[in-house]
């Protein structure tokens, strides 16, 4: 594309949808856990299920880790932050990230929107389904930063009755205490 204001026009429309497809992705993904989760409960049991799931899905988060850990080993986590935030899917506009609090043995990220909790809302879960499906999902950012060797405590979670963010307290291992 030369940069005349038709080709502009047209990056500007790729951009859009390439962003739809990306939303649409996870809003796919948000439905695909519920109905697994869904199946697994109506054979297992809620908890049994929720225990599956959560440990299949930590160990996606045990691979994604890996691009953190030389940022957690070297004790950086304004890095580690950076790295969160400038990888958010479709320049952060699905999960609109962002750094809480950071000092030399704490980092608080922040996200305030989720295309997942939103497909379950519009879906019609009822408020203690989207808490489940929520914890469920986040075991990936357990397995994510487990993976990267930071301990990681969710302050609060969009998926919770009254939330409006994400929180996720990351320290090393040496501050934890």
């Amino acid at each position: 594309m030369d940069g005349t204001p038709g080709s502009i026009k047209q990056c500007e429309e790729a951009l859009v949808k390439s962003r739809r497809e990306t939303r649409d992705a996870f809003e796919n993904r948000a439905l695909m856990y519920w109905y697994i989760y869904d199946e697994l409960a109506s054979e297992v049991g809620a908890d049994r299920a929720t225990t599956i799931m959560k440990q299949a899905v930590f160990r996606r988060g045990l691979e994604v880790g890996r691009k953190y850990r030389a940022a957690a080993e070297s004790g950086d986590l304004a890095e580690v932050g950076a790295i969160f935030c400038e990888g958010s899917p479709s320049e952060g506009e699905l999960f609109s990230p962002g750094i809480e609090a950071l000092d030399d043995d704490r980092l608080v990220l922040r996200m305030e929107s989720c295309p997942l909790v939103d497909a379950w809302r519009t879906f019609g879960l009822a408020p203690e389904e989207i808490d489940r499906m929520c914890e469920i999902s986040a075991a990936v950012d357990q397995g994510t930063f487990a993976g990267a060797g930071l301990s990681l405590e969710f302050l609060d979670r969009l998926g919770k009755p009254g939330s409006c963010r994400c929180l996720l307290e990351l320290k090393p291992p040496a501050a934890e205490g």
